[in-house]
């Protein structure tokens, strides 16, 4: 994928540059003042204060470099095709490897923290180990060696840190992908008898370069039209808890019960319908107990189990309401 004329990095260039000039000033300055600043406090500044002040700097301009690069607006050509799952995680793979390091990754915010318990635990460790006067080569360049690597190696990772956590302003361009158990559980009706899954996606194309806008699991029923739909959806109340909601435009009218259903499964099989205007709506899930001494499991294969099980009464209803 050939990025170059959809993303402007001029900006960021100049931004990298401040940063290097200020890593090495803050590496001057602490040379200077562990080896010329006579004062009770000089351990502290040079292995606390000034490593702290610089990991902040670092990640402020980490955070600037990642807002310095441009996205230039413009014209794509769109299309949109269906896609297995294993393609379209290729297709993924592709578009993380030319994209993923423009991608926001706003949890890394928790990294911030410990990054500074990290850099005052690894100062604290300094201040004793010069108090032994331990020698490797000789005072002055033992401070440059242990200056220079220690605030390097605290200076980039609060860069990098800070150029992960923000997003470049293209809102339209970069969309994270699907992840998550919706779409594992969904990835697991690909090849379920009577059922046709994969994944509805957009693409743009536009001077070489490709993205993909949109990307949404899609599952029919096998030979019959797509006003057939299966949708997989998950709950979470301390477990990931699974089920399907199988819909039918106009499909056979039905009276709102419910059916359990023995398919063996761990669970028997709960079957809710209803009736939403035109739509009729079956829900499968699994009963299972509201009180056990285990968290409660629902495997891939009876999760494929109960998937086959609905698209054989979806089938049904659709046939019932097209021939009476």
């Amino acid at each position: 994928m050939d990025e170059g004329k959809i993303i402007d990095y001029s900006r960021q260039g100049k931004v990298n540059r401040i940063y290097v000039i200020s890593l090495l000033l803050f590496i001057i300055i602490g040379i200077l003042l562990h080896n010329y600043y006579v004062n009770e406090l000089r351990s502290f500044l040079v292995n606390i204060t000034l490593p702290m002040l610089l990991f902040l700097v670092s990640l402020g301009i980490g955070f600037g470099s990642k807002k310095a690069i441009d996205y230039i607006p413009g014209e794509w050509e769109r299309r949109k095709v269906w896609v297995s799952f294993s393609e379209y995680e290729e297709m993924m793979e592709s578009y993380e490897d030319a994209y993923g390091d423009l991608y926001a990754h706003p949890g890394d915010y928790c990294s911030c923290f410990f990054m500074m318990i990290i850099v005052g635990a690894i100062g604290a460790f300094l201040i004793i180990f010069q108090s032994f006067t331990i020698l490797l080569i000789n005072p002055f360049i033992d401070s440059i060696l242990i200056i220079t690597i220690f605030y390097t190696i605290l200076s980039v990772s609060g860069f990098v840190i800070g150029f992960r956590i923000p997003k470049i302003d293209a809102e339209e361009f970069f969309k994270p992908p699907l992840k998550g158990d919706t779409y594992n559980f969904a990835r697991e009706l690909e090849g379920v008898a009577g059922i046709r899954a994969g994944m509805n996606v957009e693409l743009g194309v536009r001077a070489g370069a490709q993205t993909i806008f949109d990307a949404e699991v899609k599952s029919y029923i096998q030979g019959l039209p797509e006003s057939v739909q299966v949708k997989v959806q998950v709950s979470h109340s301390g477990f990931a808890y699974p089920y399907l909601v199988g819909t039918i435009y106009k499909g056979f009218p039905v009276q709102e019960t419910q059916e359990i259903h023995r398919i063996r499964t761990k669970y028997p099989a709960l079957l809710e319908y209803s009736m939403d205007e035109q739509v009729t709506v079956i829900v499968a899930r699994f009963e299972i107990p509201k009180r056990s001494n285990t968290v409660p499991h629902v495997s891939t294969n009876d999760f494929r189990k109960l998937a086959a099980f609905l698209a054989t009464k979806l089938k049904d209803n659709y046939d019932a309401a097209n021939t009476s």
